[in-house]
């Protein structure tokens, strides 16, 4: 039976398909260590190249139900507040009005942009999406809203008050990023 380090690591492998990578980076390492080291003092700074790989996992404690609904269901759960009723997006295992218990709530795909911006750069898993905006949307049914991604679809932006409604991956993995919002016309 693997250990889960070792399961990380041929994940890891699989995924980022890290080995081609690693070699380059291990060989552009050993270039510059082998530099005379005079070259290295006319240099601006002082730089040692080097690598680093992790494998992780993390829990997801008490917001799991959230990540499971999204990945299982192609739903979003917010919490509603036992004590005032408040319904929190992102959902909270205590709400930050009362401090009272919360309970999982279903809330709408359909949402408002409180606020957003423009993006024109991304990591590799955006750079085919550039240029998108970021912004902070809330579920036509709860009081507070959530950082996500907001397809601009030909748009250079998103204003405050801008209907949306979420879109989700077919292949979702119970990541933040398997879901979006597009902008309602």
């Amino acid at each position: 039976m693997k250990t889960s380090t070792e399961k990380a690591r041929e994940t890891a492998r699989k995924e980022l398909k890290s080995a081609p990578l690693e070699s380059v980076i291990d060989g552009i390492i050993s270039e510059k260590l082998n530099l005379d080291p005079s070259v290295l003092e006319h240099e601006k700074y002082f730089e040692i190249p080097d690598k680093m790989v992790m494998f992780y996992k993390y829990s997801y404690g008490e917001q799991s139900r959230f990540f499971s609904e999204l990945m299982n269901h192609a739903e979003l759960y917010g919490s509603k507040c036992k004590k005032c009723g408040i319904v929190h997006f992102p959902p909270r295992a205590i709400c930050s009005e009362c401090y009272g218990e919360t309970q999982w709530k279903k809330v709408s795909n359909v949402g408002t942009v409180l606020s957003s911006t423009t993006s024109w750069y991304a990591t590799s898993e955006f750079f085919d999406k550039v240029p998108y905006a970021v912004g902070y949307v809330k579920p036509i049914d709860a009081e507070t809203g959530m950082l996500q991604r907001i397809d601009l679809r030909g748009r250079e932006k998103v204003d405050p008050g801008a209907k949306v409604i979420a879109r989700f991956k077919e292949d979702r993995k119970g990541v933040v990023s398997d879901f979006w919002y597009e902008v309602v016309e």
